[in-house]
């Protein structure tokens, strides 16, 4: 097993790897019609915008899990409104938000493109960067997880990041516990539509 920096030829198997871990921490392969568009979101722009905080760790099956992030959580979501999502929004169309209630996950992830959703004020005060991490289930309970996020801490930490947060989905228990173990605090932020659990960390 190895941990190295992620490239562009890694793509393939980030979106797989954002694919199968995409419900809360489990497959969410039949959940969604277009197998790229949860990856669209969550994990491909890190790649490509942002190499310098994004790794993989393979095994001899190939890419089994990615960490990615960036510096500020705030001129990350600008960059994406210049640099990622327009050419997106032409792919996708925004669904019509009256029928909402009949939305397909598709047209939920669909319209996130057109209206991506900021990570709560509060939270990118005091701990600016943020990253995301998943690892397939045949590298799950190894400490792979906790040599990938030592991996990025030591590249944010080289880059001035000082403290760092994560958004983890309430559903997703064995998510939060590890973010927990890892030295992640719970933060208090207000639910604004997102019912995420955010958690931070000082680096």
């Amino acid at each position: 097993m190895i941990i190295r920096p992620a490239h562009e030829d890694d793509l393939d198997a980030v979106y797989g790897i954002c694919l199968v871990t995409g419900d809360s921490g489990r497959d969410a392969s039949g959940l969604y019609s277009d197998p790229r568009l949860i990856g669209h979101i969550y994990a491909a722009p890190y790649v490509l915008l942002a190499p310098h905080l994004a790794f993989v760790v393979a095994d001899e099956e190939g890419v089994a899990g990615y960490v990615v992030g960036t510096e500020d959580a705030r001129s990350w979501e600008r960059r994406l409104e210049q640099a990622w999502w327009p050419s997106l929004r032409r792919r996708y169309v925004d669904p019509d938000v009256s029928r909402r209630s009949a939305w397909t996950p598709d047209q939920c992830l669909a319209h996130l493109l057109h209206h991506p959703k900021a990570d709560p004020a509060v939270v990118c005060g005091s701990y600016p960067a943020h990253l995301h991490m998943n690892v397939l289930p045949r590298l799950q309970g190894q400490g792979v997880g906790f040599a990938l996020l030592d991996r990025w801490i030591v590249a944010a930490a080289s880059c001035g990041v000082r403290a760092a947060h994560v958004g983890v989905s309430p559903a997703n228990i064995r998510g939060a516990r590890f973010w927990t173990r890892a030295g992640f605090a719970e933060l208090q932020a207000p639910q604004d539509g997102n019912d995420a659990l955010w958690l931070g960390r000082l680096i």
